[in-house]
């Protein structure tokens, strides 16, 4: 047996695939997958190029070494610094989410307990301002480690999985239920609580704020955690052509966050429309999700 198909026959036992099964994905006969296995033939190149997309491997590895040696250096490797990658860039995404709210949500409570407007302006662009590093920080980071690490094995266990799955639906029901609150606040009870000494209704539109900066802090916590088990997500998200594909939907998403950043600022400053214009962040999301639908519609996915 070659080393080429001895690597071939962990690979396959190791996603836990048959012969058939390996066969059916090349479009290959079960018979010219067992000649590759005991050494007799060779795959030609766009077969192994083929393999090295299903078992997530490179050429040298899968034709010149020990892949069983590399997978487990690689897992040991892999599964600490992947898990402190996407740990440092959740909690950094998610500050950064939360620092934006919260910017507003401190300006409004500013206004609202009768302190001078331009401190609650001051205030909003220091937390803008730094959530807006942050972002660059740590996507730039996360970009870096992805061209570095494009594949990686799957070595988030059932239990943990399992476990995350058990608490996720409460994550996503506290976070609404914090935002909902806030809006019970101000919708029912920003006009009819006390207003004392210098307060105005204001106040009440930053505690909402301050709730809506709590829950998607929650929200967005818990979905960047669920998307890090996808470990066959992430790999197919890294592969060449995905790679292509991101690159246009990147200036999509740019275009369409810039102007509601510009919306939401002309909106803000020159009509003083402070406590609607943040909702051109949410319809920018949504449109940067319609995109998204739609060029993975177009990429079959």
């Amino acid at each position: 047996m070659s080393l080429f198909g001895e690597n071939l026959q962990y690979y396959r036992k190791r996603d836990g695939m048959t012969q058939e099964q390996l066969a059916e994905r090349l479009e290959v006969s079960r018979q010219t997958v067992s000649k590759w296995e005991a050494g007799t033939s060779y795959a030609e190149m766009e077969k192994i190029l083929q393999l090295c997309d299903i078992f997530s491997c490179d050429m040298d590895t899968l034709l010149r070494r020990d892949a069983e040696e590399e997978v487990a250096g690689r897992e040991i490797k892999d599964n600490k610094e992947h898990r402190e990658q996407m740990k440092s860039f959740r909690a950094g995404i998610t500050a950064g989410v939360v620092m934006l709210v919260a910017g507003c949500a401190l300006r409004e409570l500013i206004v609202g307990l009768g302190m001078n407007e331009d401190i609650g302006n001051v205030s909003f662009w220091i937390l803008l301002t730094v959530a807006i590093l942050i972002f660059i920080v740590k996507g730039m980071q996360n970009e870096h480690y992805k061209e570095k690490h494009p594949s990686i094995c799957d070595f988030y266990t059932e239990e943990e999985k399992e476990a995350f799955e058990r608490k996720f639906p409460a994550c996503i029901a506290t976070g609404v239920g914090i935002l909902l609150i806030g809006m019970l606040i101000f919708g029912m009870f920003g006009e009819q609580l006390p207003l004392k000494g210098a307060m105005t209704e204001d106040f009440y539109y930053g505690l909402f704020m301050v709730c809506a900066a709590v829950a998607a802090g929650i929200l967005v916590y818990s979905s960047m955690q669920k998307g890090e088990y996808d470990v066959e997500a992430y790999n197919r998200e890294n592969s060449p052509a995905r790679k292509e594909a991101d690159e246009k939907a990147a200036i999509w998403y740019g275009c369409i966050m810039i102007t509601a950043t510009i919306i939401f600022f002309v909106a803000g400053f020159v009509f003083g429309l402070w406590r609607v214009c943040w909702i051109a962040f949410p319809i920018g999301g949504m449109c940067c999700g319609i995109v998204s639908l739609v060029m993975q519609r177009k990429r079959g996915d």
